[in-house]
């Protein structure tokens, strides 16, 4: 091949390498920040290799493609951070379920005063255990689950609906965010109030039983007793808290669909 020819054929590519790199600045912020398709626990070269694979079936399958050519860098660079701000705001909210699930966790290691276990030489970590444990089982259930594709369908429409580069920062989509964080906020704290009732009633017992029997120490029984009734009640209402945290999850599609629609 001659380089005329080969400069020819890359004047034929340009086009199609804008067009996967505006798809990949819009997948890029929801591949890194929602655990079901890469998160932080997944390396970031597996993260990218899936940024790319979906970008070139969204160009190539779907045929997503700017409105209008792209000449110059400038724009190019433009519709660059339009994307990724846009992507934000959709990785965010595909994410929010996952981070209720592990507000909700860390709030009953708080009550229950689990700390000291996560504290213990051979732990080896100071996070929250049942926090991990709550957002690593929501992952496992929605990848498994029906929930999953339909989030995979609300990303992809949303370059049916918004084209590439067309995204309008206004403030319906700006608060619209921030509503659906106060959402999810408020979903973790519904996920540890049965914990944190029990916590509260276990030191209201202690308080009691401490007044009418006060030759005895029950201080050191507190804390032993309500990490293991912490433990039980949550195990008890495991599959609530599941059914919970899944309905977050299953309103997130329409979540997307509707800061789709305020940013048209």
């Amino acid at each position: 091949m001659s380089p005329l020819e080969l400069q020819l054929q890359l004047v034929a590519l340009t086009p199609h390498v804008i067009a996967v790199a505006l798809c990949a600045a819009r997948l890029l912020p929801i591949v890194f920040l929602c655990p079901v398709l890469g998160g932080s626990a997944t390396p970031t070269t597996v993260k990218l290799g899936v940024v790319l694979a979906l970008s070139l079936c969204v160009h190539c399958g779907g045929g997503v493609a700017p409105l209008e050519p792209v000449l110059d860098a400038l724009t190019f660079t433009a519709l660059v951070v339009r994307e990724l701000s846009f992507g934000i705001a959709l990785g965010l909210i595909a994410s929010l379920p996952f981070d209720a699930a592990r507000m909700g966790g860390k709030l009953i290691d708080l009550f229950r005063g689990s700390s000291a276990e996560a504290a213990l030489p051979h732990a080896g970590s100071r996070e929250s255990a049942t926090g991990d444990g709550l957002y690593q089982l929501l992952v496992a259930l929605v990848a498994g689950g029906t929930v999953m594709p339909l989030i995979l369908k609300s990303l992809f429409h949303s370059f049916a609906l918004v084209k590439l580069g067309a995204f309008v920062h206004t403030e319906s989509a700006a608060m619209h965010v921030v509503g659906l964080a106060g959402t999810a906020l408020g979903a973790g704290l519904a996920v540890g109030a049965p914990i944190a009732a029990m916590a509260m009633a276990v030191d209201a017992a202690m308080g009691l039983a401490s007044r009418a029997a006060s030759q005895m120490n029950l201080q050191d029984i507190g804390t032993p007793l309500k990490i293991v009734a912490g433990a039980a009640v949550l195990l008890l209402c495991l599959g609530v808290v599941s059914e919970r945290l899944l309905a977050e999850v299953a309103m997130a599609p329409g979540q997307l669909e509707a800061l789709t629609e305020l940013g048209r």
